[in-house]
């Protein structure tokens, strides 16, 4: 075993993630999850792809810790939800990488990863129209606003197809509202517009009235037939003139329509080549003479009349509208199932599949205030105690790093004591000063409080630790931080968090006073103080575990005690009337509850004399 192998093993790497983002994370079961406040992965195996997911998940989850308003209310219908969620999940993405830039690149590896394995596709016009606007809306928004290059090529296409199956005013139209993501700030404006695209999907999705005429019946006459109207210049006898003519007009209107359009398609990075085939359709049109006024040419009114003319008269134009609004109709009755699911869901999802142990392996750390009252009770019993500790502490630890002199052969000044020396030909006449190391210790205090510790051992074992806490609290150089397990309900998932490092004793009196529970879940507990004390800068690094019995996973407790010790971190267990010796490298046997105080005490000396 090597320190390494510790510090990159999943609990500690989570760890770190959690104290970095201000969140707790839980390593252990099988699913992926999270309620809000606690991030839960599974204990997942080597394979490079799936840590790659489990640092990208706990990175996006811990977004949504930090910045989801989870308080709101949730969009009611499946096809609003998603959208929701795509776009929230891109604004906290960069809440995240604006507090933490290094989280980009470890966000950006999970969609490189899902699109290296074909987890994430690029759409297809043969796919349900659900698929494909809830597809596509992903591959854009990702691309454009969140910058992932990885979705280069899937959001190009999801750009063409979708103009193919909802036609191109429709995508224009959701790409103008897409270009508000990068200035959301809240998750009630996520929430704003994920409704707003949803009323435009409602709005395309109707049948639309025909355009009101703008011609008066003095142009043609009542009745009149503009095809046959040799003043339309659309006639059986048009000649090539003419033609031209209306192929130029034509050409005109779709240019300036598409540059009405190229504003939103600009600025999402549409290419220039878009609607290319829809222009030569329109010069198609022109050249068969089915526009009224294409030839005239006379004001911009006239020529989007007829642009107007030509698509309710076109039956082509007809029926790719309606296909349209039935694709659109679709989507709006789509349910969760045929949506696609949720980008971070499927890397739950994913690992999930790679759970190896479905055993805790790095419990969360739960608040507890305790009984102040009883508390403060506990604090007047330890502290007389706890001050002759510190004073016999802080005694020895200063006669050990009292400035001290001797003699030797070299120096800048002479020791007038030893001046002598030099008449025999002895060299060590020079004075040099010597500093001893100050203590420099980070200490853990693991505290079994299982149902056995009951009948009064969970109380002695609470003033012993409170005690010694109190005691190491005045030392220089030292910093100490005290957990109980199981939590409070007597799960293995969690632990009682009863003193921080740098917190005092006094501020936290009422969470040593608790009561026995549940198992010894020792491995998960081991874990947290490990992960803790490998955070600390301290050189030296010890856990100390009281304990009355054997933990609940002999075998994997004693794997993370011989881990640690490799890692460097001093292993020392406390056993209560229970020889602990083969599982502890450094073993201590109380057989009387009653003696444990002086036991630590003792400890707690040879730590910080050595």
């Amino acid at each position: 075993m090597t320190p390494k192998t510790l510090t990159d093993a999943l609990p500690i790497v989570a760890a770190a993630y959690g104290r970095k983002f201000g969140i707790s994370v839980r390593v252990g079961g099988t699913q992926a999850l999270t309620d809000g406040g606690v991030i839960v992965i599974p204990a997942i195996g080597t394979d490079p792809t799936a840590r790659t997911l489990a640092w990208g998940y706990l990175a996006h989850e811990a977004a949504h810790v930090r910045y989801t308003d989870f308080a709101l209310p949730r969009a009611h219908t499946p096809l609003e939800r998603f959208i929701q969620g795509v776009i929230e999940d891109i604004r906290i993405e960069g809440e995240l990488i604006a507090a933490y830039p290094g989280t980009r690149r470890t966000l950006d590896a999970v969609v490189a990863a899902l699109v290296a394995d074909g987890s994430l596709s690029a759409v297809c016009e043969t796919e349900r129209p659900s698929d494909i606007l809830g597809n596509g809306f992903l591959a854009l928004a990702r691309h454009r606003y969140r910058k992932q290059d990885a979705l280069a090529s899937h959001a190009k296409e999801a750009d063409r197809v979708m103009r193919a199956v909802f036609q191109a005013r429709f995508v224009h139209r959701l790409q103008g509202l897409m270009s508000e993501i990068p200035r959301l700030a809240s998750t009630a404006a996520s929430i704003d517009l994920a409704r707003r695209i949803v009323g435009l999907i409602e709005e395309d999705s109707q049948e639309q009235p025909p355009p009101a005429p703008q011609q008066s019946d003095a142009d043609h006459g009542a009745g009149s037939d503009p095809a046959s109207d040799p003043d339309t210049g659309n006639g059986a006898g048009q000649n090539d003139d003419d033609a031209q003519e209306t192929s130029t007009n034509s050409r005109s209107v779709d240019d300036a329509e598409q540059g009405d359009a190229g504003d939103g398609g600009s600025e999402n990075g549409a290419s220039a080549g878009d609607g290319g085939e829809d222009r030569d359709k329109e010069d198609e049109k022109g050249q068969d003479g089915r526009s009224a006024d294409s030839g005239t040419g006379s004001s911009e009114q006239s020529l989007n009349q007829g642009r107007e003319t030509e698509q309710t008269t076109d039956p082509d134009s007809t029926t790719a509208g309606n296909d349209a609004r039935r694709a659109l109709q679709q989507v709006l009755s789509a349910t969760d199932a045929d949506l696609p699911e949720d980008l971070f869901a499927s890397v739950a999802q994913a690992l999930n599949g790679q759970t190896r142990d479905p055993a805790t392996l790095l419990p969360a750390a739960e608040a507890y205030l305790g009984d102040l009252r009883s508390g403060r009770m506990t604090l007047d019993r330890v502290k007389g105690r706890s001050a002759k500790l510190t004073a016999r502490l802080q005694g020895l630890i200063e006669t050990r790093t009292q400035e001290r002199t001797r003699a030797g052969r070299r120096g800048q000044s002479l020791s007038p004591r030893h001046l002598h020396r030099a008449g025999v030909g002895d060299p060590r006449v020079f004075r040099i000063r010597e500093q001893a190391i100050a203590p420099n210790t980070a200490l853990h205090l693991l505290v079994d409080l299982s149902s056995s510790m009951s009948a009064g051992r969970d109380a002695i074992a609470l003033d012993a630790a409170a005690a010694l806490a109190l005691a190491l609290e005045p030392v220089k150089g030292v910093s100490r931080a005290v957990t109980a397990f199981p939590s409070l309900q007597g799960h293995a998932e969690k632990v009682t968090r009863i003193l921080a490092h740098g917190e005092r004793v006094a501020s936290r009196v009422g969470a040593f006073v608790q009561r026995g529970r549940g198992g010894t879940p020792m491995t998960g507990a081991l874990w947290f103080a490990a992960a803790d004390l490998l955070a600390r800068r301290e050189t030296r690094k010890v856990i100390i575990t009281l304990t009355d019995g054997q933990p609940d996973d002999l075998c994997t407790a004693a794997d993370l005690i011989e881990q640690a010790g490799a890692a460097g971190i001093e292993m020392i267990g406390v056993g209560i009337a229970v020889d602990v010796g083969r599982l502890f490298p450094i073993a201590v046997r109380i057989d009387a509850v009653a003696d444990l105080k002086t036991a630590l005490f003792g400890i707690a000396e040879q730590l910080l004399l050595t």
